[in-house]
C-alpha cells in the first residue's frame, strides 16, 4: 500500500510535539524520481526526456505538473458511494499549531454528515487564523491516511486518502470529480483563499461506511502552506449516529465568507475553544 511507501519517505523525519514548530523555511525538498504509489504511480512523459523527477516535501509533491484532463487513476475512477450510513463525524483543529513559524494559529473545525438517502457526504467547513496569505497562502486541505498520533505529529499522516491510487502529480480535474484523490478537498472544492473560511460542499466519494475503501473516519484532516508545510491537523472523531450534529438535516451556512485581512486573521479565532467551535458547526444544521 502507498502508505507504507510514504512511510519509509518520512522515516529520517524527526517526530515533533504539536505546537513545537519548527518554523519557516521548511524542510529541504526531497527530489522524487521513481514511482511511488498514492504520489507519483505513473512517471509522466516529458519532452526532452528523461523524466527528472519532482521535488517534494514529507511525502507531498511541492510543484504539480500541467493540468492533464485525460488522466485517470491506476484503480479507475472513485466510486459513488450510495446508501451511506447516516453518521457525523468531526475534526476540531488543536489550540497549538503543529508548525508554528507561522506566528499566527488555524483554529476551527470541519464536520462531515451522511444521510441514507444521499450519495456521498455533506461538508462544512470553518477555519480562521490562517496567516498572511501573500506569504503562505493559498492553503491546501486533504483528508489523509492515517490518524494524527498523541505526540500531535502531522507527518504521521503520511500521504492522503487515495484508494484509487491517482497520485499528486497532476492536478485534480474539477470536471471530473470521480478522477480526482478521494481526499483531495482543496483540489475538488478549491484552495483557501480567505480567513475565515466558511463554506459547504457535498462530496458522492466519501464514505460514512467503514467497510469502504473512501471512509474517513478513522483519518485526519491536515492543512497545509501553498509550499505542502504541512501547519495543523486533526482526527476525525464520530459526534452522531445522525445526520447533522443535532439529527437534523445540513442547511447552507448562515454566514458568507469574510475577505481576507491579514491584519485581523492571526487572532480571529485564537480563544474560540472546542465548545465554541462545536457550536459554531452545529448552527449550520439548525
Amino acid at each position: 500500500m502507498y502508505a507504507n511507501a510514504l512511510l519509509a519517505v518520512l522515516g529520517a523525519a524527526v517526530v515533533r510535539g504539536q505546537g513545537a514548530g519548527e518554523g519557516f523555511p521548511p524542510p529541504s525538498p526531497q527530489t522524487l524520481s521513481t514511482t511511488l504509489s498514492g504520489v507519483l504511480p505513473v512517471l509522466p512523459t516529458v519532452t526532452p526526456g528523461p523524466f527528472a523527477g519532482v521535488e517534494t516535501e514529507e511525502g507531498a509533491i511541492i510543484d504539480q505538473g500541467p493540468a492533464n484532463p485525460s488522466f485517470e487513476p491506476v484503480n479507475g475512477p472513485a466510486t459513488t458511494q450510495s446508501s451511506p450510513p447516516a453518521a457525523t463525524y468531526q475534526a476540531v483543529l488543536p489550540s497549538t499549531n503543529f508548525d508554528d513559524g507561522t506566528g499566527s494559529t488555524i483554529t476551527g473545525a470541519i464536520t462531515i454528515s451522511s444521510n441514507p438517502s444521499t450519495p456521498g457526504v455533506s461538508i462544512v467547513v470553518n477555519f480562521a487564523g490562517f496567516p498572511n496569505a501573500a506569504a503562505y497562502g493559498p492553503f491546501l486541505y486533504h483528508i489523509h491516511e492515517f490518524a494524527v498520533p498523541a505526540n500531535g505529529n502531522c507527518s504521521a499522516t503520511v500521504g492522503h486518502l487515495d484508494p484509487t491510487d491517482r497520485g499528486e502529480y497532476y492536478p485534480c480535474n474539477t470536471a471530473d470529480l470521480a478522477s480526482c484523490q478521494v481526499g483531495d478537498l482543496a483540489g475538488k472544492f478549491g484552495k483557501i483563499t480567505q480567513s475565515p473560511f466558511i463554506a459547504r460542499f457535498q462530496d458522492s466519494f466519501l464514505s460514512t461506511n467503514p467497510s469502504s475503501p473512501a471512509f474517513f473516519g478513522d483519518k485526519s484532516i491536515v492543512i497545509h502552506s501553498s509550499n505542502t508545510t504541512r501547519l495543523t491537523c486533526a482526527n476525525f472523531q464520530k459526534v452522531s449516529n445522525s445526520t447533522g450534529i443535532n439529527g437534523t438535516s445540513p442547511a447552507q451556512p448562515s454566514q458568507t465568507v469574510v475577505p481576507y485581512n491579514p491584519g485581523n486573521a492571526a487572532g480571529a479565532l485564537t480563544s474560540f475553544g472546542a465548545a465554541g467551535v462545536f457550536a459554531a458547526i452545529a448552527a449550520f444544521f439548525l
